[in-house]
């Protein structure tokens, strides 16, 4: 059954050389970077805040599997972690703790750093259409408070993750496993108040003991608990008894772009939140005068719609190593995805030769090896104008598993910025960019060799 919209005039509210949609960390990587090669930048963000899942998902430790292995984050987002800790020293108290944010302070941070270098922030801007005019995006339509409101560009971005700008264009997409097209669990993570810091770091890190306490007891079936999750990965603990998430919530058989899924998933994930504050209270050592200080605003995907590009990163190109001459980011061997079926929790290995289809998949970073990725992968089909950063690029189900980390999102984002501006600079489509040079500034910038292949890297 359909409606027919009858037609009315949208004002514009805005023209920009650049407009990039969607404030996560890809949206950041991409906005700085476009302003900072002189495009006049616009960015859009749905919620009151920027930082993506890390702010609105309490995803505070990104790069934790980097310890110890030659990898750290690169480019802009070596410059935001290095630069959020000088303006806000962590006040973690676990030991041996990888960097993690304070996802208020890094509100404030990105609030501050996007106002100096220039960029337009706007917030409360829903993109949901997009008006297209000779293979190219016209405008994207945004709903406000003052109704549809349009904000034409000569170059967009699509940072939302979801791939909402494509889809609104009409760009075809994958989503989910091949077969059934199942999506890894939607997660609200807990935040909790009143700890016993001093009980829970007298003879080492507590909070990790629990966690190894909780995966044994779930195995062994002791816990009784409704949800299918086996672990319980804490975030910081500070001095005043906050631990700063619990990532344990998983609402299973989500689709992540339909909202009566999501709204059931909201409400699944908010009392899995309650059974676990209870179970940790009553169990585990330190939690006896916990409460529970708030739950993410909102539930958080590892994957969703990928978008159809002119190359499709696969799983055999990471594992191969293979060498792209249109390579933009270089990228630490690493694979994360939680099973898409509860039934399988306990199955397989973690071992990516599953693919998704026998248990979850962790693959830790393993000596110096490591992915690229392709510009190709950041330019749909079919539209002049258009490039996607992020977790939507154009990838398999299991490759995305690796692409999704929080500081190749911020690099795929720097390198969309930086092609934009190329674009403008040359009255080019994304796909007749200089690679060469788009490489020459990614690497000035920050970024590890990205033109020439082997394993000297």
């Amino acid at each position: 059954m359909f409606i027919t919209q009858p037609q009315k005039q949208i004002p514009v509210r805005q023209k920009t050389q650049v407009l990039v949609v969607g404030g996560g960390p890809a949206g950041v990587g991409a906005a700085l970077a476009a302003s900072r090669m002189g495009a006049q930048t616009v960015l859009l963000e749905k919620r009151g805040f920027l930082g993506g899942n890390v702010t609105a998902c309490y995803v505070e430790t990104c790069n934790y599997f980097m310890r110890g292995t030659p990898f750290s984050p690169q480019g802009i987002a070596r410059e935001i972690e290095d630069g959020y800790d000088r303006e806000y020293p962590s006040d973690d108290l676990r030991p041996g703790a990888p960097h993690r944010f304070h996802s208020e302070y890094l509100k404030v941070y990105l609030d501050d750093l996007l106002a100096r270098e220039g960029v337009d922030v706007k917030l409360h801007a829903f993109v949901n259409d997009v008006i297209l005019r000779d293979n190219r995006i016209d405008a994207v339509i945004i709903q406000t408070k003052q109704g549809a409101q349009a904000i034409q560009a000569d170059l967009v971005i699509d940072c939302t993750g979801d791939g909402d700008v494509a889809f609104a264009a009409g760009i075809p997409f994958e989503q989910g496993r091949d077969t059934d097209h199942a999506c890894q669990p939607g997660t609200v993570s807990l935040r909790l108040a009143g700890a016993d810091a001093g009980l829970l770091l007298s003879g080492g890190d507590g909070l990790r003991e629990c966690s190894q306490r909780f995966h044994e007891e779930y195995r062994s079936g002791q816990t009784g608990l409704p949800c299918y999750r086996q672990d319980l990965p804490y975030g910081r603990l500070t001095r005043a008894g906050i631990i700063s998430y619990v990532n344990y919530s998983c609402a299973y058989g989500i689709d992540p772009t339909d909202i009566d899924d999501l709204s059931r998933g909201e409400r699944e994930c908010r009392h899995y939140n309650l059974d676990i504050y209870r179970y940790m209270k009553a169990n585990y050592p330190g939690f006896s005068r916990t409460e529970i200080a708030s739950m993410s605003p909102e539930i958080g995907f590892r994957d969703s719609r990928r978008i159809q590009g002119l190359y499709r990163l696969t799983i055999e190109d990471m594992e191969a190593q293979k060498h792209f001459e249109d390579c933009i980011a270089v990228y630490p061997r690493f694979y994360d995805m939680l099973t898409p079926d509860p039934g399988m929790l306990q199955a397989g290995d973690g071992n990516v030769a599953g693919r998704g289809y026998q248990g979850h998949i962790y693959e830790p970073v393993q000596g110096n090896r490591y992915f690229e990725v392709p510009y190709r992968s950041l330019i749909p089909v079919n539209l002049d104008n258009l490039l996607v950063a992020g977790r939507c690029i154009s990838a398999g189900h299991v490759a995305e598993s690796g692409v999704r980390a929080i500081s190749l999102c911020v690099m795929t984002g720097q390198a969309a910025g930086t092609a934009a501006s190329l674009c403008l600079r040359d009255s080019v489509p994304p796909v007749c960019v200089p690679v060469s040079e788009l490489q020459a500034l990614l690497m000035a910038s920050g970024f590890l060799s990205l033109t020439k292949g082997g394993s000297d890297r």
